[in-house]
């Protein structure tokens, strides 16, 4: 059942007002801080934290709330541990595939059920960083994701991630973990979608929140089926705080055209933008999706 809040309320609001006092600084001072960090809360709202009459609540309120932990040198959870599971999750907005191809949503479903894989929208992710290394050949080379990840399910132990492309093979990665082990993985004869099930080191009650990082190295395709493009993508099915894409490519293979793509609600449809070719493009998005946010490259050989 979920809580109250109001005794979470309380110790928040002390633990919070104490925190503030040991550190020996002003609510401005946090306020300027938080600002810095792209995460700016009002010195009224924080005001209102100190004093009880409100506590942190929602998406934007939690990524917040871990920077005031570190700003004041608390452990991490000291303070989010203690908001209420209702106040923790906010409005939830319901899942949805950003993917619209049936080839890829007939993929999904079938490699989800051959895993038994828990359902993806058990988990949100609060915030992604997904670092993509391009090799001397133009080729994907590994992706690391570190994630936020937040459980909207009333237990999770386990959750599924997943790749999943249009236009692309998805090449079988191979996994390094930390904060989860994989347990099961299944690449869709498609070759279009990859999934896996991953056992959290930390199960999760609904609205705890965890860190996972993902890296998964990508074999090289066939000798003799090198392709001329390739790409890196992202996708949420709720929306999300912080997405950054960051995209590396090797010294000896910057591309000679680089597009942008990206599919939300409020595009209606998939976008493309032409991006200048350069050996690191990033991008970024605040509240994002669901959708799906990538790049797409190549070279004229």
């Amino acid at each position: 059942m979920l809580d109250t809040g109001e005794e979470n309320r309380t110790a928040f609001a002390q633990a919070f007002s104490g925190a503030i006092t040991a550190r020996g600084v002003s609510l401005s001072w946090l306020h300027r801080r938080l600002k810095d960090r792209a995460n700016p809360i009002s010195v009224a709202t924080l005001s209102y934290w100190r004093s009880g009459e409100r506590h942190p609540e929602g998406l934007r309120s939690l990524t917040a709330l871990e920077d005031v932990e570190r700003l004041l040198g608390l452990e991490p959870g000291a303070l989010l541990d203690l908001v209420s599971t209702r106040a923790r999750l906010g409005s939830l907005a319901p899942a949805q595939n950003p993917f619209t191809e049936s080839q890829v949503r007939d993929a999904a479903a079938e490699t989800l059920r051959l895993l038994d894989a828990p359902p993806i929208e058990a988990t949100r992710s609060l915030s992604a960083h997904v670092v993509s290394t391009v090799d001397e050949n133009g080729l994907l080379r590994d992706r690391t994701a570190q994630v936020l990840v937040q459980a909207v399910a009333p237990f999770v132990h386990e959750m599924t991630y997943a790749l999943m492309s249009v236009e692309r093979v998805v090449r079988r990665p191979e996994c390094t973990l930390r904060g989860a082990t994989l347990v099961r993985e299944h690449l869709h004869e498609s070759e279009h979608v990859y999934a896996c099930v991953l056992r959290l080191d930390r199960p999760l009650v609904m609205g705890a929140t965890t860190m996972l990082e993902i890296g998964m190295a990508v074999p090289p395709p066939p000798a003799g089926e090198l392709p001329a493009e390739d790409e890196t993508a992202a996708f949420v099915m709720r929306p999300i705080r912080d997405l950054v894409v960051w995209t590396c490519f090797h010294p000896d293979a910057v591309p000679d055209w680089t597009t942008e793509f990206e599919r939300t609600p409020a595009t209606d449809g998939l976008v493309s933008r032409t991006l200048s070719p350069r050996d690191s493009i990033h991008q970024s998005r605040r509240d994002f999706g669901p959708g799906i946010l990538g790049i797409r490259w190549g070279f004229d050989r």
